[in-house]
């Protein structure tokens, strides 16, 4: 069984869906184009320097010198401290930090060196990722009043899943903890501790967190990263988007909004008679009394 629903619903505009629908493809986006500004792309920066670095890493490895307890671990560093303590080679913090700065100051340019080339890597993905968003379900109010123009725009379904264009869903979570690129204290880890890290390994997981806030929109994404050629044809970044074309028989369900203009509705009824006379038509209709809308079916011969 998918970990997945079997299809998800695309908010969109009444122009947007008019424009998706004579195109027959679906628009994914390069983060660089989500209107969040929270939402990582190819230009957000670390959370911290190498000077910032260099002076956490000496401050915790005096820490490790003079704490209660013995360091554990079996990281290079951790034996060189544990020695220490045991010679009790400083006699003072200020002591410890003159030769750790010189010591700490070369492992730290040596890491520094392998962070600019994962910043390289992350600058290379964010300009090559593309991403379409949806929501699980068409009776989203959030996502109606937010992504589908106020209820005067449309819900598209899509079915999801192998040998559709929507082939591997994932959903978004939400956490108060905003994602980075990598933290200062896993680089902590890596100096200190000798640990593994190979941020690149969860890049993607970075575009499946959003804020608490959001949490209502039910949020799907769909990825794929375009080849170097593809992502260096432009460097404005209103072109960073790739048409994806998809087959009419994966194109379940159309919503129309409780608000949407006559004129809309109509556009759009002719656009489906004519070309997905096959998918179905549903009515959105505020329900009286409620925050809530139902859906009753249309014929869009009429």
């Amino acid at each position: 069984m998918p970990d997945h629903p079997d299809t998800l619903a695309k908010y969109a505009t009444a122009a947007t869906a008019r424009e998706l629908l004579e195109s027959q493809a679906l628009r994914f986006s390069a983060p660089a184009l989500y209107v969040d500004p929270f939402e990582l792309n190819h230009r957000t920066p670390l959370s911290f320097d190498p000077q910032t670095l260099l002076q956490s890493v000496i401050r915790t490895a005096c820490g490790m010198i003079f704490a209660r307890e013995e360091p554990r671990g079996a990281s290079p560093l951790s034996t060189v401290i544990r020695r220490w303590r045991d010679e009790e080679r400083f006699a003072s913090p200020e002591e410890a930090e003159e030769v750790l700065n010189e010591l700490m100051a070369r492992m730290v340019d040596q890491r520094q060196d392998e962070i600019d080339a994962m910043m390289s890597d992350w600058r290379r993905y964010t300009r090559s990722l593309r991403i379409c968003s949806f929501s699980a379900k068409a009776d989203n109010l959030i996502a109606w009043q937010y992504y589908a123009d106020s209820h005067t725009g449309a819900v598209l379904r899509f079915q999801c899943g192998e040998n559709t264009v929507l082939k591997n869903p994932l959903q978004v979570h939400y956490n108060p903890a905003r994602p980075e690129i990598t933290t200062l204290k896993e680089q902590l880890n890596v100096v200190l501790h000798n640990e593994r890290l190979q941020s690149q390994e969860f890049f993607q997981d970075k575009f499946l967190s959003k804020q608490p806030a959001a949490k209502g929109e039910q949020e799907w994404r769909c990825f794929f990263n375009v080849d170097a050629a593809e992502a260096g044809k432009s460097t404005d970044e209103k072109d960073w988007y790739s048409q994806v074309t998809f087959e009419p028989e994966h194109f379940k369900a159309v919503y129309l909004g409780a608000f949407m203009s006559v004129e809309d509705k109509k556009t759009l009824l002719e656009i489906l008679q004519k070309r997905y006379p096959g998918t179905k038509v549903f009515q959105a209709e505020a329900v009286p009394g409620k925050y809530e809308i139902s859906f009753s079916r249309v014929n869009p011969a009429r």
